[in-house]
């Protein structure tokens, strides 16, 4: 079995998964900035995995400009983001992200890495407003995505594990034999 693990990471989380994810299947890591079509295409498994920046998963727009090029092939996204894993994030994440061909793309979600201090300017920004909107809410409104970033707010969290790839794995695995 050959495979490419394609990676769009702004803070590092997806980074660190795509790595770990390399070191279990040998396949190769690259950048989605980087991918060439051509080259992508060589394989028979496809993860693409990504940060959730609002509901969109980094890199996402690679394989839906390419998803006919690697038709046949073993897809499987994975994507980081905040929040603890649910029902409601895979489901909005779904909704957003894989509709029409990508549909039936198998999707991963694990919850990555936060520090404030870390992000650019113009998404600290937004954070910042974001904490103080749900800081004003009551307890009982909040969604099950906002609960971790009132705890966390200004503290550096990583909630990385690489047992989390598990599942991921065995799909791989099971789909190479």
């Amino acid at each position: 079995m050959s495979g490419i693990i394609l990676c769009r990471s702004k803070y590092g989380a997806s980074q660190k998964y795509a790595e770990w994810l390399s070191q279990e299947t040998g396949f190769k890591v690259i950048d989605t900035k980087k991918a060439d079509i051509k080259e992508v295409e060589k394989y028979d498994t496809i993860v693409l995995g990504g940060g959730v920046y609002a509901s969109s998963i980094a890199g996402i727009a690679f394989l839906k400009k390419n998803i006919g090029a690697l038709k046949g092939r073993n897809i499987y996204i994975f994507a980081c983001g905040m929040a603890p894993c649910s029902d409601e994030v895979l489901g909005i994440l779904k909704e957003h992200n894989l509709k029409g061909e990508l549909a039936d793309i198998p999707l991963f979600y694990y919850q990555g890495i936060w520090n404030i201090e870390d992000l650019g300017f113009t998404d600290k920004a937004m954070m910042k407003l974001y904490i103080k909107m749900i800081e004003k809410k009551d307890p009982a409104e909040l969604k099950s995505y906002d609960r971790p970033l009132l705890e966390a707010k200004d503290k550096k969290c990583d909630w990385t594990d690489k047992k989390n790839l598990g599942p991921l794995l065995e799909l791989i695995r099971s789909k190479g034999e």
